[in-house]
């Protein structure tokens, strides 16, 4: 009997990890191993399988509005369990992720280094190339080692600048590999809000049609009339005429049309990004006024004596030379000198010119709003493609924000702080400044975002 157990003990532990049951759970994932993690995000997907067997076997049942919550409760259980495979997956990403900026920062490191031994070299190389055959025959040291010292060095050289070579190439394999795993992580992301939204909206569904099963047949005439209210507040709402930043006009049910296919893609609700392209979310009239008036070129109060800066100027050019447009008649907005003394802002996002696509540096959001849309030149000043990019934005600041914020209201003034103010050296004083007073342009993005999250909500129902 003894030995029974210790042969069944010995097999146990030489299970693969991704045998040994784990539980779907995602309270306790920090600190386990790849391996571990994958078998919790199996097991999640495994139970959600089962789950999706038993809701088939439901929905085969005769019509009742009891089998129609148990089928609502059959979803909601299912979609939680797909929302924590996602969490554990998105977490594994985020590891790895965190891991290639580590790797990143080190071949920098190494390379700067390499850098600076080749500066050594590269002075003794001169002083080399200037030291004359006189002045080697006149040294205490024999001509035979004065070349062999110098073939040594030159070895000693070539042998650097190819480790150079080798680290800018391994540097740049590890940004494209992190570049990848971002785009993993971002549909990731995507996937948790469709499946959070779809829970969402199962737990209201199974609510109304809990209190149905409390009406009588009296109360069906009141019911009727509810329905008939809610579809005409729906259709109220999808009329409403929206305006963006750009000054480009479009009905909400229009503007909602545009972003909410690609919610999902981008990991960013829409309800967030039509907050920040609303002109009402603007401070004052500050974000949206005089937006689209001016032109590139045209003088203005600053150090340029141009509505652009110079430092924008080339991106601008080559942006509507690619798009076919004449940069001195294309509207870009004017300077408000109350918040800076340069304008030249493009389209209904209002994008930069360098953030749209700086291609002396071959970055900028021109390239992942193609991929996202699949189209070959996407231009700052077509809705779609704009409110695509202001998705992408903010779903570059909510990565950020993610790390000192929870709360969805938080994270959602974090990002509209970022998307006002900056997404990258933005200190944490200026942060907090424009996403926590109830003036502040991130706060009330983030109030009228709630807002615009009813609308949609009941547009959706």
């Amino acid at each position: 009997m003894q030995r029974k157990i210790k042969i069944i003990l010995f097999t146990f532990l030489l299970l693969p990890l991704n045998l040994i049951a784990f539980e779907c759970s995602i309270t306790n994932i920090e600190g386990k191993s790849d391996a571990e993690l994958e078998a919790i995000s199996l097991q999640c997907e495994k139970e959600a399988l089962e789950q999706k067997v038993l809701l088939d076997v439901k929905q085969r049942e005769s019509v009742t509005i009891e089998r129609d919550i148990s089928i609502i409760d059959s979803k909601i259980y299912k979609t939680d369990l797909d929302i924590r495979a996602t969490k554990v997956k998105i977490y594994q990403i985020g590891q790895e992720i965190d891991q290639k900026e580590v790797d990143i920062r080190t071949l920098a490191e190494k390379a700067e280094e390499t850098i600076n031994h080749l500066a050594v070299l590269i002075k003794r190389s001169n002083e080399l190339d200037s030291f004359t055959y006189l002045e080697a025959l006149l040294s205490k040291e024999s001509l035979s080692s004065f070349f062999i010292d110098t073939d040594d060095f030159e070895e000693v050289k070539r042998s650097l600048s190819d480790r150079l070579s080798e680290l800018r190439g391994v540097k740049e394999e590890t940004e494209s590999v992190k570049i990848q795993l971002e785009e993993a992580e971002m549909n990731e992301r995507g996937l948790k809000l469709k499946t959070e939204k779809e829970k969402a909206q199962a737990e209201d569904y199974k609510d109304q049609k809990e209190d149905l099963l409390s009406l009588n047949r009296d109360q069906e005439a009141e019911y009727k009339a509810l329905i008939a209210e809610k579809e005409r507040v729906k259709n109220a709402i999808k009329n409403r005429l929206f305006r963006t930043v750009g000054g480009v006009e479009l009905t909400f049910g229009e503007a909602l049309r545009l972003i909410q296919p690609y919610e999902e893609k981008i990991g960013i609700e829409a309800a967030l990004t039509l907050s920040i392209l609303s002109q009402e979310s603007g401070i004052d009239g500050l974000i949206g006024k005089n937006q689209g008036q001016c032109t590139y070129n045209e003088s203005a109060t600053n150090k340029a004596g141009t509505v652009m800066s110079n430092t924008q100027k080339p991106a601008f050019l080559s942006i509507t030379s690619e798009l076919g447009m004449d940069p001195d008649t294309t509207p870009v907005s004017c300077p408000i000198y109350t918040d800076g003394a340069y304008g030249g802002a493009m389209g209904p996002s209002q994008f930069m010119p360098n953030t749209w696509w700086d291609e002396k540096n071959g970055t900028g959001y021109k390239n992942r709003v193609s991929k996202v849309l699949g189209v070959s030149v996407p231009s700052p000043f077509s809705n779609l493609d704009a409110f695509t990019g202001t998705a992408l934005y903010l779903s570059d600041a909510m990565y950020r924000c993610k790390t000192a914020f929870s709360g969805q209201f938080d994270l959602w003034s974090c990002s509209a702080a970022k998307y006002y103010s900056g997404l990258y050296n933005t200190t944490s004083n200026t942060l907090l400044k424009h996403m926590r007073p109830t003036y502040s342009y991130g706060y009330k993005v983030a109030k009228r975002a709630q807002e615009f999250q009813k609308d949609i909500d009941l547009l959706n129902n």
